[in-house]
């Protein structure tokens, strides 16, 4: 076989050829089969398979966020190029078939003439020379079938008639070129130059120019692919991307804006800036809690929320605010105002420790007498405006201290003189001003105010004051007019009551005592709650009686003792009494 382009050829034996092919001069054609290569629906289902391809990968995970491949990278876009360059050289090559077919100056076909079989479906013709013929025999149907070693040929005829005639004219043809020389043998070819060129002939060969484009046809594909697959990739992710934040905005929740975070990349700043924080802010707010919304602060530093968080945070505040109201205890509110002291909910705050107050007052009067139901509202307003301290795991009030005051005894030294003249003086150890002094009462003073703290504790919250016994205050002194702290002062005189007893067995001369008890509960600012306690206090005759003789002063500690603590006594449950109605414990 033998390719000669027909373009090169000289133009005699061009018109020879095309003569040839059309019958009009010998050498004629013994067979034909008209008909093109099927080059161009090739290259057509190339083009085909490749952007069947370029849509598979398009799809390949679009829009979607689960997918790895919901974004391609960067890599991937050379398999958009080389898909795209493949369709478009497809197209472009099918194109050129088209072109070069429709230029052509002869019929396509296959041509077999007496001393060679012409392929003449495209420009380059392929020449087998009949002396190559392996063998020629009837095809499948009306069909003749040639054989050049390896390359077979088929001519369809129109009835099966005519098979063994081709058959014959085609042996007959090969066997006559046996005997012939090469130069009777180029008179039955076609391609040989003509003995006599005709003088009609032009002088110019038949040749094509091809145009630009299909002389380029390569370097248009390799464009259309930069440019078709690159655009595409660029396209496809972008849209990928728009999808896939569509979807997340649409389900707006949490999850999904984390998923598109995993793999989206033009909405990545307003999702984690904006879409993100507002899901997760709605699930903070969700458990009306400050905690959550601070846990999403600390998640969520920056965001272009500021004002919802703010205003969340807010709405948080003021359902714990509610909360701790509702509670109605100094600990649950009181510990909000510590816990969150940036609330900015300083009216609401007051408004809640006004009515927690005005409770506490309303619960202390129910349980108190007069005059300390009247002396309470000033006391707890006071407390109020002092307010509570954290201290010992919760709020406590203002310490108020419970102090006493012994006040020298106007009497007592005349006393002491009545008591010398009396036949059963029993000497200087026997004289009751000997027995009423300081060291004799400051340990009863201290059990007094143990008991009054722990009635007056009893009655009022710890959140609204502590009672504490304090220092004893000067007698010898004028009583402060007032004390920085509210105070509870307990004063009291020891007088002769003008009674006695004298008994010789055992011997000794005793008096009776009055104790005048005042009490001044100070508080700064207001009206001080005082009463008065006098009490009176028989010489306790049954305990001399089962006396036994004593030193001298012996048994006088121990009457006068006696009667000093039944007037502690009388003081403690008497005052208590006027803070809690009866003395009962106040209602809670």
């Amino acid at each position: 076989m033998t390719e000669i382009d027909f373009d090169k050829l000289e133009r005699p034996v061009q018109d020879s050829l095309l003569d040839s092919m059309r019958a009009q001069f010998a050498p004629r054609p013994i067979l034909v089969r008209l008909g093109v290569k099927r080059t161009m629906e090739g290259w057509l289902l190339l083009a085909a398979a490749a952007l069947l391809a370029l849509v598979v990968l398009c799809l390949a995970g679009y829009g979607d966020a689960d997918s790895p491949f919901s974004i391609h990278p960067v890599w991937v876009a050379a398999v958009y190029v080389a898909l795209a360059g493949a369709c478009a050289l497809g197209v472009i090559e099918a194109m050129v078939q088209r072109a070069r077919q429709a230029s052509l100056p002869f019929v396509p076909g296959l041509y077999l003439f007496p001393a060679n079989l012409i392929d003449a479906r495209q420009r380059k013709l392929c020449v087998y020379p009949l002396t190559d013929l392996a063998s020629v025999a009837a095809g499948k149907g009306t069909s003749v079938v040639l054989d050049f070693k390896g390359h077979a040929f088929e001519f369809p005829l129109p009835d099966a008639a005519r098979v063994a005639e081709a058959v014959g004219a085609v042996e007959a043809a090969r066997d006559a070129l046996a005997p012939l020389s090469e130069r009777e043998r180029t008179r039955l070819d076609p391609l040989a130059a003509p003995v006599v060129a005709s003088p009609l002939t032009a002088g110019l060969a038949l040749r094509r120019a091809a145009p630009t484009w299909e002389r380029l046809h390569l370097a248009l594909a390799v464009v259309a692919g930069l440019l078709v697959g690159g655009g595409a990739f660029l396209v496809r992710n972008a849209l990928s991307d728009a999808r896939m934040l569509a979807w997340a905005r649409g389900r707006d929740d949490v999850p999904s804006y984390e998923k598109y975070l995993v793999r989206g990349q033009r909405g990545r700043d307003e999702v984690s800036r904006v879409h993100l924080p507002r899901a997760a802010l709605r699930v903070a707010l969700q458990s009306r809690t400050v905690e959550s919304i601070e846990a999403f602060k600390k998640a969520f530093p920056a965001t272009e929320i500021p004002a919802e968080v703010q205003a969340a945070r807010q709405t948080a505040l003021a359902a714990e605010l509610a909360q701790a109201r509702s509670e109605g205890t100094f600990t649950a509110l009181f510990g909000f105002a510590e816990k969150y002291p940036d609330h900015g909910l300083g009216p609401e705050l007051e408004a809640g420790k006004k009515a927690l107050y005005a409770r506490a007052l309303a619960r202390y009067k129910a349980g108190a007498a007069e005059p300390v139901s009247a002396f309470l509202p000033g006391f707890v307003a006071a407390s109020q405006k002092i307010g509570p301290r954290k201290a010992d795991g919760g709020f406590r009030g203002p310490a108020v201290e419970v102090r006493f005051r012994h006040v020298p005894s106007k009497e007592m030294d005349r006393a002491d003189s009545l008591v010398r003249q009396n036949p059963m003086f029993n000497g200087t150890p026997s004289l009751p001003s000997e027995h009423l002094v300081d060291a004799r009462f400051e340990p009863m003073e201290r059990e007094t105010a143990q008991a009054i703290v722990a009635g007056l504790g009893a009655a009022i919250d710890p959140e609204v004051a502590v009672f504490t016994p304090g220092a004893r205050v000067d007698g010898a002194a004028d009583l402060p007019a007032s004390f920085p702290a509210p105070t509870l002062v307990i004063n009291y005189r020891v007088e002769p009551s003008g009674a006695a007893y004298a008994t010789k067995k055992p011997r000794g001369i005793f008096l009776g005592l009055l104790f005048f008890f005042t009490t001044d509960f100070v508080v700064p600012g207001g009206e001080p709650l005082r009463t008065k306690v006098t009490s009176s206090q028989r010489v306790p005759v049954p305990m001399l009686k089962d006396a036994a003789t004593a030193r001298p002063g012996t048994l006088e500690a121990q009457i006068y003792q006696a009667m000093s603590k039944e007037a502690f006594a009388e003081i403690r449950d008497h005052y208590l009494a006027a803070w809690t109605k009866k003395g009962e414990a106040p209602p809670k």
